[in-house]
């Protein structure tokens, strides 16, 4: 669901009814609506040509660029902006077409249209949603890790890959445990493996261009607590995209002076789940995202001594902590201001900010997505799963493509370079 000043819309699958829904509030762009579905059809299979591209051996790889290298070039070569206006012309449908650009963390005139294309495309028919939460991707995956017997090991923090005349060798621990194996799959991103690696064995080039690449933007989020007949009081199982103005491209920058977030997105993941027992207190969560640029949180960086990145705001600065509490506050109102029935039911609330999620997770600069998803970004040659470390492979998004879909193959490309008998699953 899409919010705009005065103007809201549904897209709801299948892709015949999306279509016919933008058709009836945009009729004066029938051909404009016809040229932007085409081109998704086309950019997603530019895509789809390049990754494989990425993930197959050279002997296979080049001869593949090759011969779709003019549609990669029209349709990944390009801005999201630059191709939605050449099809459409209604300055409101082209703020529509863009609205889901958080969902790949990188704003219409900075993406690569084939990745927003991969995105949009993968919403025609529908979304999905794991039973029991995302949770159960951890649990799924760790018992087949197990069986296999594989082990895992969690506050295991990798100090360094270890390498010997540019072959991998193992990694070892903050601790100084030492775990030698002949290959090593890192998807922690580029810039952070990069920062694992000694530096004279790393490829300078490959180094340079895959530090080129920016970060994606970082996200405040609110998180809700509610007790109630929320359903009743207007949530339902929707993405919903709100945005203050009709400039898309808006980004929260200064929160210190800008009291709104330009652009929210709001969902209800316990209406999601079958598995969620709401309980007779009918207990459900909210989560409320805003996209920001890490400027407005660089103060605090790591390298910020006054910070104190040890998880807790007690051992961080007063000043992080009242801004935390400003950024709160902000949201809780303006999620009241759009869902005012259901303000009155929340009962507890925590936000997050671009410094929680690196404290965390280790994601630079916050970022909600890895590296941005420009041309450059996917044109390039630094993030392929095979890297110039013999032995060293890159998964998750960096690797592929942003959200749990994209790590999802980016894994599965990585698995398949270092056991080639994978590839078929690729397919």
């Amino acid at each position: 669901r899409l919010r705009f000043p005065q103007f809201s819309l549904a897209l709801s699958p299948p892709a015949e009814e999306l279509q016919q829904t933008l058709l009836a509030a945009f009729p004066h762009e029938a051909a404009g609506l016809r040229a932007y579905f085409d081109a998704l059809a086309e950019a997603n299979k530019a895509m789809a040509a390049l990754l494989a591209t990425h993930s197959a051996p050279g002997f296979l790889a080049t001869p593949l660029g090759w011969l779709k290298r003019d549609a990669i070039s029209k349709w990944v070569g390009r801005t999201t902006w630059d191709v939605v206006c050449e099809c459409v012309q209604d300055p409101k449908l082209r703020a529509v077409l863009c609205a889901q650009w958080g969902d790949y963390g990188s704003r219409p005139r900075d993406s690569a249209f084939a990745m927003h294309a991969m995105v949009a495309t993968h919403y025609l028919d529908g979304a999905w949603y794991p039973v029991g939460g995302p949770g159960s991707f951890a649990r799924e995956f760790g018992w087949a890790i197990t069986q296999a017997g594989g082990e895992i090991r969690t506050g295991a923090e990798v100090q360094a890959i270890l390498c010997d005349g540019q072959t991998v060798r193992g990694v070892q621990l903050a601790g100084g445990e030492r775990i030698h194996a002949r290959c090593v799959i890192s998807d922690i991103g580029i810039h952070n493996t990069l920062r694992l690696l000694p530096s004279d064995e790393v490829d300078y080039q490959w180094a340079a261009d895959a530090l080129a690449l920016q970060p994606s933007p970082g996200y405040v989020g609110l998180y809700l607590g509610l007790e109630g007949n929320i359903t009743a009081h207007g949530a339902d199982t929707a993405n919903q995209w709100i945005y203050d103005s009709w400039d898309i491209n808006a980004l929260w920058t200064d929160p210190a002076t800008q009291p709104r977030a330009p652009g929210l997105f709001v969902s209800f993941p316990s209406l999601r789940d079958p598995a969620h027992a709401p309980g007779p207190r009918l207990r459900h969560t909210a989560e409320v995202i805003a996209l920001v640029d890490w400027s407005a949180f660089s103060r605090w960086d790591r390298s910020d001594d006054e910070a104190g990145m040890a998880p807790g705001n007690a051992a961080r600065s007063e000043s992080y902590v009242q801004f935390k509490s400003m950024l709160h506050a902000q949201l809780l109102a303006q999620f009241a201001e759009h869902f005012p029935d259901l303000a009155p039911m929340i009962v507890t609330s925590e936000c997050s900010t671009p410094i929680s999620l690196a404290t965390y997770t280790g994601a630079e600069h916050g970022a909600m997505y890895g590296l941005q998803t420009t041309p450059e970004r996917f044109l390039g040659a630094a993030l392929r799963p095979r890297t110039p470390i013999g032995g060293l492979f890159l998964g998750g998004q960096d690797a592929c493509t942003p959200g749990v879909t994209g790590a999802f193959f980016g894994g599965l490309m990585a698995a398949a370079n270092a056991e080639p008998r994978l590839f078929s699953l690729l397919r």
